[in-house]
C-alpha cells in the first residue's frame, strides 16, 4: 500500500467515519427528539385547557354556594335577595330554579330577571326538560346520598345550557337545583378575562359551538391568525362548546419542522466542513509529499547534470595533462569541450543560485526600460553556436515598438531557459520561433518549438518548483526542474504573467507578458 493510500486509510479512520457515524446517531434520534417535544408542548397545551375549565368550574361553584344559601333563607314566593343579586350582576345567569324530586311539574319554582321565563308555559317547559334527565337527576342523589357533590349539565332549554344539582336541606329537603346559563355571555363575560389572563399574548384561545367552525369567543383580536388549532377540549360546564388553543406565529408542527429542518442543516454543514478539512489536509500532504519527492529527484537529477560535465572536464583535462595530445586540432577541440562543458557546469549552478535568491527573496530586481529586441538579439547571437550545434533553426520576429519595464539580466535568464527547454525537448522537428509584440499595457515574448508538448494534465504543473514529467517523451530528459519555475517567479516578480500553450506531438509555446514603460 503506497503512503497516499495509507494517508487517505488515516483521515477516513479520523475524520469522515465518527462524523458518519455520529451524523447517522443524530439524524435517528431525530424524530424521537421532535416527538418528544411535542408531547411536552401538548401537555402544556392541555394544561392551559384545563386550568381555564377549571376556572369555569370555579365560577359555578361559586353560585351554587350562592343559591344554596340563598334558597335557605326563601320566605314564600318571593325571590330570595342573594338570589336576585346574583341574576342582576351575571346577565349570563338567565334563569334559577328548584323543585322537588319527586314532583317536578307542580314544585317548579323559578327565579329570573325576564318575566316570560316564569310564565306557567315556561315551567311547563322546564319540568319537562328536566322528567327527560331522570336518569340523570337519580345519579345526582346518589352523588349526593354519597357526600359527593356535582354540578351536571342537562340538554340545553330554549337554546341555553340547562345545569342542575341535588339540594339536600332540613327546610326543604330533597330538591333538584339548577340554572339556566346563556353559553354566549358566559364565555366572553367571565370566562374570557381568565383566557386572557392565560394566553398572555403566547397564545390564541378560542371558544368555539360545536356546530360551528367560527370562534364565538377569541382571546387575540387579531385578525391573521391562520395557524391550524394545536389543542382542543370540551368544556365541561357547556357540553355544546368547546375551546380551541392556538399558537401566536408558528404552529408546534411548524416549530418542530424548524428546528428539525436547523439540526440537519448543522449536521450537514458540520459533515462538510469536516469533508472540506480532511481533503485540504489530504491536499496538502498529497503537495508536500510530491515536492519532498520532487526535491529527492531535484538532488538525482542535479548530480547527474553535475557529474557529466565534469567527468568530461576530467577526463579530457587528463588526456592534455599527460601530453596524449599529437595535433595542435585535436587540442583545440579539447579545449573547446572543456570550455563548453563548464560553461554548462557554471549555468547549473547558478540558476539553482538564482533560483534560491529568488525563493529567499534576495534577489533585488533592477527593474528599468529595457529593449526586448536588442536584449533577445543579443542572447541569440550568444547562443547561436550552441543551437546550431544541436542542429537547431530559429527565426526571430520582432513587433514591438516600445520598450519594456524589466530587469536586464533576469530577463536574458528567462530567454535562456525557455530556449534551453526547446533544444532539450524536441526531437526530429528542430525549429524555434521568437516573436515579440504588444497587447494592451503589456509586451510579450513568445518562444515556439515543435517539440514533444506537454499534456493538458502536466501543464498545470510544470512551473511548480522541483516537478518533472515522470512519463512520455519529456521524463527522458534530464535536467534539475527548476527552469520553468524560475521563469515563473521572474515573470510574476515583475508583475507580469505567463501563458503556456501545448499538445503532445505538436510543439509548445510560451507567452511571457511584461509591463510596458511608460517612458
Amino acid at each position: 500500500m503506497g503512503s497516499l493510500r495509507k494517508i487517505e486509510l488515516i483521515l477516513l479512520l479520523i475524520f469522515l467515519l465518527p462524523a458518519i457515524f455520529f451524523s447517522a446517531y443524530e439524524i435517528s434520534s431525530l424524530n424521537k427528539d421532535e416527538e418528544v417535544i411535542n408531547q411536552i408542548y401538548e401537555d402544556q397545551l392541555a394544561a392551559i385547557l384545563y386550568s381555564a375549565n377549571q376556572y369555569s368550574d370555579d365560577v359555578l361553584n361559586g353560585w351554587v354556594a350562592k343559591i344554596q344559601v340563598g334558597l335557605e333563607m326563601a320566605k314564600g314566593d318571593s325571590t330570595p335577595e342573594k338570589i336576585q343579586m346574583l341574576l342582576d350582576l351575571n346577565p349570563a345567569l338567565s334563569m334559577i330554579f328548584i323543585g322537588d324530586t319527586l314532583n317536578l311539574e307542580e314544585s317548579i319554582q323559578v327565579f329570573a330577571n325576564d318575566s316570560s321565563l316564569k310564565s306557567s308555559s315556561a315551567k311547563i317547559s322546564l319540568a319537562s326538560a328536566l322528567a327527560n334527565q331522570t336518569s340523570k337527576i337519580r345519579q345526582l342523589i346518589r352523588y349526593q346520598e354519597s357526600g359527593f357533590k356535582k354540578n351536571e349539565p342537562f340538554e340545553q332549554f330554549n337554546n341555553q345550557t340547562l345545569i342542575a344539582f341535588i339540594l339536600d336541606s332540613e327546610y326543604r329537603g330533597k330538591y333538584v337545583c339548577g340554572l339556566i346559563i346563556d353559553p354566549q355571555l358566559f364565555i366572553e363575560e367571565l370566562l374570557g378575562p381568565k383566557l386572557q389572563r392565560i394566553a398572555q399574548d403566547k397564545f390564541i384561545l378560542n371558544a368555539y359551538n360545536k356546530g360551528s367552525n367560527l370562534p364565538i369567543y377569541q382571546s387575540n383580536d387579531t385578525d391573521s391568525v391562520t395557524n391550524a388549532i394545536a389543542q382542543t377540549k370540551d368544556l365541561w360546564l357547556l357540553p355544546d362548546h368547546y375551546l380551541g388553543i392556538t399558537t401566536l406565529g408558528d404552529s408546534i408542527q411548524d416549530i418542530v419542522d424548524e428546528r428539525t429542518y436547523t439540526n440537519l442543516v448543522l449536521i450537514v454543514a458540520l459533515n462538510i466542513i469536516l469533508i472540506l478539512g480532511a481533503w485540504l489536509v489530504f491536499i496538502n500532504v498529497k503537495k508536500e509529499m510530491r515536492l519532498a519527492q520532487s526535491k529527492s529527484d531535484f538532488v538525482s537529477n542535479v548530480s547527474h547534470e553535475i557529474r557529466t560535465p565534469l567527468a568530461l572536464i576530467s577526463m579530457f583535462a587528463e588526456t592534455l595533462e599527460l601530453n596524449r595530445v599529437k595535433t595542435e586540432e585535436k587540442k583545440h577541440e579539447y579545449y573547446s569541450i572543456i570550455n563548453k562543458e563548464a560553461n554548462r557546469l557554471t549555468g547549473i549552478v547558478n540558476r539553482i543560485l538564482t533560483f534560491s535568491r529568488m525563493e529567499a527573496d534576495k534577489k533585488a530586481l533592477n527593474i528599468e526600460p529595457l529593449d526586448s529586441r536588442e536584449a533577445i538579439v543579443d542572447v541569440l547571437n550568444t547562443y547561436d553556436y550552441h543551437l546550431t550545434s544541436k542542429g537547431f533553426t530559429y527565426s526571430f520576429n520582432p513587433n514591438l515598438e516600445r520598450p519594456i519595464q524589466a530587469d536586464s539580466q533576469a530577463f536574458v535568464e528567462v530567454v535562456v531557459n525557455l530556449l534551453d527547454n526547446a533544444i532539450k525537448y524536441s526531437n526530429s522537428k528542430k525549429h524555434v520561433d521568437i516573436s515579440t509584440g504588444q497587447k494592451d499595457e503589456f509586451g510579450y515574448i513568445s518562444v515556439v518549438d515543435q517539440g514533444v508538448g506537454i499534456s493538458r494534465q502536466d501543464q498545470k504543473h510544470v512551473f511548480d518548483k522541483f516537478y518533472r514529467v515522470s512519463s512520455g517523451d519529456l521524463a527522458k530528459s534530464k535536467g534539475t526542474g527548476l527552469g520553468l519555475s524560475l521563469v515563473k517567479e521572474i515573470v510574476e516578480g515583475h508583475g507580469g504573467r505567463l501563458e503556456l500553450k501545448s499538445e503532445l506531438g505538436r510543439g509548445s509555446e510560451f507567452l511571457l507578458y511584461f509591463p510596458l514603460s511608460k517612458s
